[in-house]
């Protein structure tokens, strides 16, 4: 007894170090490969996914790792005993050996007959809290809406009905999983005590006692109940295991659906040139889904290296799907796009991107200092070359007047900073990388006046040496461009310098005396009419 004490402790501890180990290695490789493979996604999947609904795809993963460190391993862990019991129990007595492993394949029957229901009421409940955790996550996000709107009520009574169904899926996949316990027990009970009184009428109904294995003595009943109580154990976890592998099987698609998404094409392989910033595109044709009009229908132009294109047009006039399909977050399209004569498909795409700089439209900032914002692109960037590039824009104005300046620190979605105060940290965030490629989508939108002034003073010091693509509904920020590239519906309507283009492009001399009616107010009220047969 000291022995199987002394034995069971030892063993014991080793179990619990073993597992101990083996759930932190799974624990951390599986958090590594899933950041790994979310960064390698292609923009269209998180355009086409809300955030709640991946965020509650990949929360699946703690079920899955929960099964692989706790169910599964412990199974296995348990099952090694039974190398050496299952041979011990039909030695003692084959016949209660036998019912022994009749009565644990009923379990095993038993819970493999509500595998599938189970696994489809389980699909039901992951669906439920994903639609609960999407419409929370939207809700958080949007609060500042939300309170604008005075949406609480409204909002209050959308998650009353999203946790009333994953309430009621859970309820549902809870009485159908107390099924198989149920009937299961009885089975699980039998095993030791069937094996007893089967055994006890044996040792009764034998006259005698004859040779050890041929019959059933008291000593021989007892230490067989003891090995079945072990034999039980595993062999009902093993069973069970079923019906837990049922549940993880649906969140290993959950995951998979986001896991096995096809990465974009990174082309690791590719070129890694020297990049001038010569830009062209050659009859370009786009459209975002097979059934969508063209955002881009044959779109031809060339940006020269170190010149500045201004971009203009109504909205949905395939502004911004140029700078996508330039930092080739859409790859899907028509036609040719080169820098420096180079095939965009054919170049490596983070050296693609560390060479464009963009500021996009919303920009976001991270938690951290403001310093280390500017300098997140290029982390061993030195304190001078954060602060040249924060004097480019027009950021160290404000900077400065904050008590701890560069070192100010913003809170979550920088909200202890103005639109204009983030949206010129983004700017200096692009220009510190110093890319030979500037792209500025609405770079001045959430500018003030004074702000916008600063800017436009600097713009000419920022385009110096770099080819720069400024797409602005402000056409005072493009009236410096060494040319202004007009577009319609898709389709290039117009192209030239802001002269040209006052005299003969009418789209742009109509927006242009809308936004400066002090020059010609009569110009302004003027409708706009645009022919079919107006675009060249």
């Amino acid at each position: 007894i000291l022995i199987m004490l002394l034995f069971e402790t030892v063993l014991s501890y080793l179990r619990r170090i073993l597992t101990q180990v083996a759930t932190t290695r799974i624990y951390g490789r599986l958090n590594l490969y899933i950041v790994e493979r979310l960064l390698k996604l292609p923009m269209d999947y998180f355009e086409h996914n809300p955030t709640g609904r991946i965020l509650g795809k990949l929360g699946q993963i703690e079920q899955i790792r929960y099964f692989l460190t706790g169910q599964l391993f412990g199974t296995l862990l348990d099952a090694v005993p039974l190398i050496g019991l299952i041979p011990a129990m039909l030695i003692l007595e084959w016949h209660l050996a036998l019912l022994a492993f009749a009565l644990a394949g009923i379990i095993f029957v038993v819970v493999m007959a509500f595998l599938k229901p189970l696994s489809r009421l389980h699909r039901q409940v992951v669906i439920a809290e994903q639609a609960k955790g999407s419409h929370l996550v939207e809700t958080i996000y949007g609060i500042r809406t939300v309170k604008s709107l005075a949406l609480e009520g409204r909002r209050r009574r959308e998650w009353d009905g999203r946790v009333a169904t994953a309430t009621a899926a859970r309820h549902a996949f809870g009485l159908m999983a107390n099924y198989p316990q149920t009937l299961s027990l009885p089975f699980e009970r039998l095993i030791y005590s069937g094996c007893m009184v089967v055994g006890a009428y044996m040792v009764l109904a034998t006259p005698g006692t004859i040779k050890l294995g041929s019959t059933l003595t008291p000593g021989v009943l007892v230490a067989f109940a003891m090995l079945s109580m072990r034999l039980a154990q595993p062999l009902l976890r093993f069973a069970h295991l079923q019906m837990d592998l049922a549940e993880v099987r649906g969140a290993i698609g959950e995951v998979a659906s986001v896991m096995n998404v096809a990465p974009e094409e990174a082309r690791t392989d590719g070129l890694r040139l020297p990049i001038k910033g010569e830009v062209s595109f050659k009859d370009v044709r786009f459209r975002y889904s097979p059934g969508a009009p063209y955002a881009l229908e044959e779109v031809s132009f060339t940006v020269p290296a170190g010149t500045m294109l201004g971009i203009m047009g109504r909205s949905g006039s395939g502004k911004t799907t140029v700078t996508r399909l330039l930092q080739r977050l859409n790859t899907s399209y028509e036609g040719m796009i080169k820098i420096d004569g180079m095939d965009l498909r054919e170049i490596d795409l983070m050296h693609l991107r560390t060479h464009i700089g963009i500021v996009p439209q919303e920009n976001f900032l991270f938690s951290g200092t403001i310093r280390e914002n500017i300098a997140m692109a290029k982390p061993d960037a030195n304190f001078s070359d954060v602060v040249r590039a924060a004097q480019l824009c027009g950021a160290e104005e404000f900077i400065e007047r904050l008590p701890r300046g560069y070192d100010t620190v913003l809170e979550e979605g920088a909200t202890n900073l103005s639109g204009g105060q983030r949206q010129r940290l983004a700017l200096a965030r692009a220009l510190l990388i110093d890319p030979p490629v500037l792209v500025l989508d609405e770079a001045t939108s959430a500018l003030d006046a004074e702000s916008e002034a600063i800017v436009n003073a600097n713009l000419k010091r920022m385009a110096k040496g770099r080819t720069v693509l400024s797409i602005s509904h402000r056409l005072s920020m493009l009236v410096e461009c060494d040319a202004i590239l007009v577009l319609e519906r898709g389709k290039v309507y117009d192209l030239g310098t802001h002269e040209e283009l006052l005299r003969r492009c009418d789209i742009y001399k109509h927006m242009w005396y809308q936004q400066n009616r002090h020059i010609d107010p009569r110009a302004s009220d003027t409708p706009l009419v645009v022919s079919r047969g107006a675009a060249r």
